[in-house]
Parts: structure tokens; C-alpha cells; sequence
């Protein structure tokens, strides 16, 4: 099998472009991909078609991990429409969003409680899929700003979300 590199990856996978990803299908695709693309498969053959497998495999594996994570869906969503997205340095010109990002921090900083760290770990899922939610009407209305700032805002919850996690890790560290 001979991948296009210059496909986008829901070309790649035969997926409709969209924010929305049936996951069960994309997944059986990868499977698929798998079966017929994966190193292991390629042993006994020439090391040109052992680099090739290397090269489409990893080509796959990157499209899939984008394309199931709703975060760097979003974001690759924006980059085929807006080249000048970058969710690194890129922040929300919301300021009631960004008051709201420090008061959240602080709230990170300030719980020391696995229950108190479980609520907040709870609010911030719910946050975050509301913000999915939005930012998949968004895009589906044609509206790459919103949808970018959203995208944007899910990037700060992303790594708050992974600060609490921390958190939670080191605090159960301690009381073992």
C-alpha cells in the first residue's frame, strides 16, 4: 500500500472533514492501515521497504493520533484553514477568559485535598466539553475566529487539566 503524503489526514482516512469524528470507524481504519502498513509485517523484505513501512506507518500514526484527540483536532482543523495558527504562543483575547484562567490556577495552587482536586478535575471536564461542543457549531457554522479562540481555550483547560493531574499524582505519592 502506497501512502500520499500531501493528503490531509481525513483524506487519509476517508473521513468527511469535520470536527466531529466517528471514533469506532476511525479506529477500524487505523487497524486497517495497521494490518497492512506495520514494521513487523515488512521484516523479511528489503530494507527500502522496511524504511517506506517505517515512514507510512508513522505517517498514520500521527494522522490517527490527531484525528481522535479532540484537542489537536481542533487545532489541525484551524492550521488547514488559518496558516497562521500556533496554539504554543497563541493565547485568547478574551479577558473575562483570562481573569477566569488565573482564578483557576490559583485554585490548583491552593487545593491540597484529594476530594477538593476531584471536584475541580470534574468542573474543568465539563467546562471542556462544553467548549468542544462549541467550538465543533462554531467551525460547522464557518466560523474560523470563534472556532480558533475556542480552540485556544481548550488548549489553556488541556494543560490546567494536566497541572491537577500532577497534583493528584504527587498527593497520592505522599500517602503511600
Amino acid at each position: 500500500m502506497n501512502i500520499d503524503f500531501t493528503r490531509n489526514y481525513f483524506e487519509l482516512f476517508d473521513l468527511a472533514e469535520g470536527f466531529d469524528v466517528d471514533q469506532e470507524d476511525l479506529a477500524s481504519k487505523y487497524r486497517a492501515f495497521q494490518n497492512t502498513l506495520h514494521p513487523d509485517r515488512f521484516t523479511g523484505k528489503s530494507d527500502q521497504e522496511q524504511r517506506i513501512s517505517v515512514r507510512h506507518t508513522a505517517f498514520v500514526n500521527e494522522a490517527y493520533s490527531v484525528l481522535k484527540s479532540d484537542l489537536k483536532r481542533a487545532h489541525y482543523l484551524i492550521r488547514l484553514h488559518d496558516a497562521e495558527f500556533d496554539a504554543d504562543t497563541e493565547m485568547s483575547r478574551d479577558a473575562e477568559f483570562l481573569v477566569q484562567t488565573m482564578e483557576l490556577h490559583e485554585r490548583v495552587a491552593g487545593l491540597d485535598q484529594a476530594a477538593a482536586l476531584d471536584e475541580l478535575a470534574s468542573e474543568l471536564k465539563q467546562q471542556q466539553s462544553e467548549l468542544i461542543s462549541r467550538f465543533s457549531n462554531e467551525y460547522a457554522q464557518g466560523d474560523l475566529a470563534t472556532a480558533k479562540d475556542v480552540a485556544l481555550k481548550l488548549q489553556f483547560y488541556e494543560r490546567l487539566t494536566n497541572q491537577l493531574k500532577e497534583k493528584q499524582e504527587k498527593l497520592e505519592e505522599q500517602l503511600l
